[in-house]
């Protein structure tokens, strides 16, 4: 991206202590965003995706987690060294987040309007009658008809796919910098899958607002993001362009999610393929690579040493994937789970 950078995640380390043991939820994820860019992250249940954003946030609850080491830099500033009141200027002002489920995320207590005003008159200091107009605006923004009036109903009174939008709308009453998406379109239908993905690109072409978009669709990050990152067990194990992921994966597990993708087209026979095993125990991980165990390309090697993080330029743009092996273009080698 030519825009200019706005947040810096280095070598980012976050645990828990858990019952059963220590768990290492992130385990050194570094990455860039730019000005109006989307980053989409990838990766099945529990690969840390929604950890690591929690962190950019400042929400890890301590206890039982942590975050170990490393860097979030936003706009020159370590968000990792900001005081508890620093860091909530910055969180739902600067950088906002729309939480995985709509319909637990809201205060079934308050009107939308005082959750919505609340926000506003916190971070902006304006005046009731100020924050009231902004939340009305910013609702019939996300596309919810009557909106002086339903400012006035309880989040129960709203379907699932207007939460989301009243969510979207909190999330940009203070036009940020940085919005996080966590799951945004899980539960909701096609047809309001479509129209969320559509308002928040809308949303960002007008504001330039730059948003990391965490799913497990991969339809939703060939359509909308710019970069992926695929994580697995804490790890990222790829981050490339979304074309160039798309068209020449580099690791196993890209592959792995790429062929679970039901492709009919040309191919009336085409069948689902999927993953063999399951994801490692975060507090047991094997010695060696964590998806040694699913993989069957792997041999020896693969289990006793950690590959190192591989970073490759490639069509003017550096790539990085997490492998011991030059597997270079797994397709072309006729590679398959």
């Amino acid at each position: 991206m030519n825009t200019p950078q706005i947040l810096q995640v280095g070598n980012l380390q976050v645990g828990f202590r858990t019952d059963t043991g220590y768990v290492s939820a992130v385990n050194g994820i570094s990455f860039d965003l730019h000005e109006g860019e989307t980053l989409g992250i990838v990766g099945e249940s529990g690969s840390g995706k929604s950890v690591l954003n929690l962190a950019v946030m400042g929400l890890i609850p301590q206890p039982p987690g942590k975050v170990e080491s490393g860097k979030i830099v936003y706009r020159g500033q370590d968000l990792l060294s900001l005081s508890s009141n620093e860091m909530c200027r910055i969180r739902g002002n600067r950088i906002a987040m729309i939480f995985q489920d709509p319909m637990t995320a809201l205060n079934p207590y308050l009107t939308i309007e005082d959750q919505l005003t609340e926000v506003t008159r916190w971070h902006l200091g304006i005046q009731m009658s100020e924050a009231r107009n902004r939340a009305v605006e910013m609702l019939e923004r996300v596309g919810i008809p009557n909106a002086p009036k339903r400012i006035q109903e309880y989040p129960h009174q709203f379907s699932g796919g207007m939460r989301q939008r009243v969510m979207i709308a909190m999330a940009l009453s203070c036009k940020p910098d940085i919005l996080i998406a966590d799951e945004p379109t899980t539960a909701l239908d096609v047809t309001i899958q479509a129209q969320i993905l559509e308002l928040m690109c809308q949303l960002q072409e007008d504001e330039g607002t730059a948003i990391i978009l965490i799913t497990h669709d991969l339809g939703v990050v060939a359509h909308n993001c710019h970069r992926v990152i695929v994580m697995y067990a804490g790890r990222a194990v790829e981050q490339a362009e979304t074309e160039e992921l798309f068209r020449d994966p580099r690791h196993p597990y890209t592959l792995g999610l790429l062929h679970s993708v039901l492709n009919v087209q040309g191919d009336p026979k085409a069948r689902l393929q999927s993953i063999s095993g399951q994801p490692p125990d975060l507090t047991e991980l094997p010695p060696g690579c964590a998806f040694a165990p699913r993989c069957s390309y792997g041999d020896e090697e693969c289990n006793q040493q950690v590959p190192i993080l591989n970073r490759i330029k490639s069509e003017g743009t550096f790539r990085e994937h997490r492998c011991l092996k030059e597997i270079g273009c797994l397709r072309d080698k006729g590679f398959r789970l």
